[in-house]
């Protein structure tokens, strides 16, 4: 079984070679990967400017490790929020959460997990301010345009593939419908 934090002191340890580093944070995204695995890679290569030859920059390890944990840390303190929430519930009696939290939501069908299939396909915005979107989102915020990023578009139809379209995703967006 892997640690988060573990793995994280690992990427910062400047006397391992770097392609050590890099296969922590790639554990370090096993443990947490908010967009899905190859997705959340993606976005912390481009947001790191992680070179090919990571022996040009091994900081843009510790940068990725950072903006991951950052969000990391985000996710757990809301995530245990709502542990406290839902224990509260349940000594009231009431034993079906109200609404699913983010996290635990299903991938497939999900409106969430537009980018899931294709790993270039992410929200624009750094990691930490996805998931205070999402947390926001998830405390009931009437927040503005995408889910996913905030941006705003016109409404687009969804085809079904059958010859009809079924329901209209309320934004196009760059990274996809939301």
């Amino acid at each position: 079984m892997t640690s988060f934090l573990t793995h994280r002191a690992r990427v910062h340890d400047a006397a391992l070679p770097p392609y050590r580093r890099h296969s922590a944070l790639r554990t370090c995204l096993t443990e947490f990967a908010p967009y899905g695995l190859r997705a959340t890679y993606h976005h912390l290569t481009v947001s790191a400017r992680m070179p090919r030859l990571l022996e040009a920059d091994p900081d843009s390890l510790v940068r990725a490790v950072e903006e991951l944990g950052e969000a990391r840390a985000l996710w757990l303190a809301r995530a245990e929020q709502y542990a406290a929430q839902r224990r509260a519930e349940k000594r009231a009696g009431r034993r079906e959460p109200p609404v699913t939290a983010w996290w635990d939501r299903p991938w497939r069908g999900s409106p969430d997990a537009v980018w899931c299939h294709d790993p270039f396909l992410y929200p624009p915005l750094s990691l930490p301010d996805y998931v205070r979107r999402q947390n926001a989102l998830l405390d009931g915020a009437e927040l503005p345009g995408c889910p996913a990023c905030g941006e705003e578009g016109p409404a687009v139809p969804a085809p079904t593939g059958h010859g009809r379209v079924e329901r209209l995703v309320a934004y196009e967006s760059p990274h996809g419908p939301c």
